[in-house]
């Protein structure tokens, strides 16, 4: 990182600012149980899976992972058709603040030029946005979900920093995911925190660690 005592910061919205009630590990069971399909992968498969891909639509996304995860595991399409069909997606209104992330926002905000980096849809990530009554709180907002390309390719941090007219030297992003977060910043230039909320198998090392929003109140970058 440059010099300046203030950089921007990227944050990423899902597993890092807000969070469902429900989680995606009791969607994912749900779907199993609805599609009648014994259970043959997890929420760190389908992560694993969310990074390689990309699609038009969330069920177009779940249908490619599940397939996916399915040949690698010899079992059938068919069975992975059916669960990503049967998965609901959650209300994008019913949404809360992960703990600290308000506050977070709060004191970064005083001190740092603010930007979203997320890899859902526009549609679907404003609506969060509005009912956490936080869309104001950025200077610059990518949503990847929309173009098709998402994290971990480089080019929505590009897009971001080019909005802001920011070097990549000048940026820290914040992000849960090791393989989408962590790895599409660095390969951006960007260095990365990585909010270490559930453990990730991946070759990627990030600059800084968290282990809660909390500790952004003061960033281990200053």
């Amino acid at each position: 990182m440059s010099s300046a005592d203030t950089p921007t910061v990227f944050l990423d919205l899902d597993d890092t600012i807000c969070e469902h009630p429900r989680s995606t590990a009791d969607r994912l069971a749900d779907a199993f149980d609805a599609a009648g399909v014994e259970p043959f992968f997890g929420v760190s498969d389908f992560r694993r899976w969310l990074a390689r891909v990309t699609a038009d639509s969330a069920v177009e996304l779940r249908e490619k992972c599940f397939t996916g995860i399915a040949d690698e595991q010899g079992r059938e399409s068919a069975d992975a058709l059916a669960v990503a069909r049967a998965y609901e997606d959650p209300d994008p209104t019913e949404v809360r603040f992960l703990p600290g992330a308000e506050a977070a926002l709060d004191a970064l905000g005083a001190d740092h030029d603010l930007a979203l980096v997320t890899n859902g849809d526009r549609e679907t990530q404003r609506a969060k946005l509005a009912a956490l009554d936080i869309a104001d709180r950025f200077a610059a907002a990518t949503f990847a979900g929309s173009t098709g390309v998402v994290k971990p390719d480089p080019d929505p941090f590009h897009r971001t920093l080019s909005a802001l007219d920011c070097s990549a030297d000048e940026a820290v992003h914040v992000g849960n995911s090791l393989r989408s977060d962590v790895a599409g910043a660095q390969a951006a230039g960007v260095e990365a925190v990585w909010l270490a909320r559930v453990e990730e198998d991946a070759d990627h090392v990030p600059e800084y660690r968290i282990d809660s929003m909390h500790d952004l109140h003061a960033p281990p970058w200053a």
